[in-house]
């Protein structure tokens, strides 16, 4: 080095050097090519005279500027500056080796390719490291990724809508007071056994109702939709927010203790190919306290309802019109209706081939049943007579409609047997003991002459069991037919 100055060491960059700079290091040089023109001679070795060169030419470009505006050239400039430093010192050099008689050819020396311009760097990168003559910066990233995790439940309703009659309300402010949480407990208690408060059916009450529904389910217009309707309640609510299938557990925990008579519930719980999976899951909210009490008629047409969810709705004091059709419940869901004896007056469980005779005990409880409906169920002749006898029994008036094979086969009754016996024939079961042979078989043979099917031989104990069996179903069967004419009566007359 020029300078008995060391430089700074540093490992990552060993061009950096901050003891000596570039203003110093060119005056030095300068001083010391001042020097060796006072003592140059031709004798001077060859790396001494490549140096002048080199002292002339920065010597030169000293002149042109000062020390400042040089460390501020672009790079553009450095590379011209640099072009003009080159060739000088080669014809320096060409000129010497001649004063020496050695030949040099110079055109292979000028016409050696340029200098590729090197592309600036303006920032430090972590990467492409530090530039030539800066000093490498300790990377402030040392250590590894730190990954923190932070579970949140997921929001599907705005924080308003957030409404739950066992969940405490949020406190206010941190400095709440301890009154002020006994108050928010006892109001939470009061919202799940007596319900929330919905107000009266005056426009006053009517309208923080249709803004509280409309916080609960965001997104669909419903103030809009709830406000133009004609002749406004609770009831009218109750049936818009039925027929699009939004009665789901938030909204009807909130109707619970309002004074709606009908719920028709079918396209709320509909299955919609396994989309809706909330639906089965609204029973419990008819099994809370103080719940649905005016509910009078109720409908899951066409939903999914388990035997066990009839437990929620058997106790709904004035439940009088309750639809089970094609729910796909059995014989156990007919029993737990028979808490609902004392209210239940309308019936209608068809399409439900799990229901079979087994219930007509179930059935038979309810008895003060006007119309029922055992459409497309399991329900055979036997189960039918059974009722019919009960019904007969108690006076009873009820409209029915069995199975479409029970039917049929009651509107041809005189296909089965003869239907109007007269004398000597009987029509009364209990006397055919006393009967002889030749009575016996001339009964059969009356019979027989309707259905081929019944056999007028045998020994007096067969002809005696069979013809009696045959009486028994037949007055059966005119008990049923009489059931279904005065339930057709009777329908005839509401």
């Amino acid at each position: 080095m020029l300078n008995s100055t060391l430089p700074t060491i540093d490992e990552k960059n060993p061009l950096y050097c901050p003891a000596i700079t570039a203003s110093k290091y060119l005056s030095s040089l300068r001083r010391q090519n001042r020097r060796r023109k006072s003592s140059r001679a031709e004798n001077q070795p060859l790396k001494d005279r490549f140096l002048s060169s080199y002292a002339r030419v920065l010597d030169k470009a000293l002149q042109e500027g000062d020390d400042e505006s040089l460390g501020k050239l672009s790079q553009s400039e450095n590379d011209s500056i640099t072009t003009s430093f080159a060739l000088p010192s080669f014809r320096n050099l060409s000129s010497s080796f001649e004063h020496r008689s050695t030949t040099v050819d110079v055109k292979k020396v000028t016409s050696r390719p340029p200098l590729k311009r090197k592309r600036s760097r303006s920032s430090f990168s972590d990467l492409e490291g530090p530039a030539k003559h800066m000093r490498s910066i300790q990377s402030v990233h040392e250590s590894s990724f730190e990954i923190s995790v932070r579970r949140e439940r997921l929001q599907f309703f705005p924080p308003k809508a957030q409404y739950s009659p066992f969940v405490l309300p949020k406190k206010s402010s941190p400095k709440a007071t301890l009154t002020e949480e006994l108050k928010a407990k006892i109001r939470s208690l009061e919202d799940e056994l007596y319900g929330p408060p919905i107000g009266t059916e005056s426009p006053r009450g009517l309208r923080p109702l249709i803004e509280r529904l409309d916080a609960l389910m965001p997104g669909i217009r419903l103030h809009d939709r709830l406000s133009k309707l004609p002749d406004l309640s609770h009831q009218t609510i109750a049936d818009f927010l039925g027929e699009n299938g939004l009665l789901n557990i938030r909204v009807l925990t909130f109707l619970r203790t309002s004074e709606i008579s009908r719920l028709v519930m079918t396209e709320s719980m509909g299955d919609e190919d396994g989309l809706n999976l909330a639906g089965k899951d609204v029973f419990p909210v008819f099994s809370k306290p103080y719940s649905f009490l005016f509910l009078t008629e109720l409908s899951f047409n066409g939903t999914r309802v388990q035997d066990a969810d009839i437990v929620h709705i058997h106790h709904l004091p004035r439940l009088m019109t309750l639809s089970l059709n094609n729910t796909g419940i059995g014989n156990e869901a007919i029993f737990n209706l028979m808490a609902l004896k004392r209210s239940l007056t309308q019936l209608s469980i068809a399409t439900n081939p799990h229901i079979d005779d087994d219930a007509i005990p179930a059935i038979i409880m309810l008895f003060k049943l006007s119309f029922l409906t055992i459409l497309d169920t399991s329900i055979d002749m036997p189960g039918i007579r059974r009722l019919a006898q009960t019904i007969f029994d108690e006076q009873r008036v009820i409209d029915i409609e069995i199975p479409s094979a029970c039917d049929r086969y009651v509107e041809n009754l005189a296909s089965q047997y003869l239907l109007h016996p007269g004398p000597p024939l009987i029509d009364n079961p209990t006397i055919v003991c006393d009967l002889s042979a030749a009575a016996l078989k001339r009964n059969l043979a009356a019979h027989a002459a309707c259905n081929s099917a019944i056999v007028a031989a045998g020994t007096k104990q067969e002809m005696a069991l069979r013809l009696r069996t045959l009486l028994e179903t037949r007055k059966a069967d005119m008990l049923v037919h009489e059931m279904l004419q005065g339930g057709d009566e009777a329908a005839g007359r509401a």
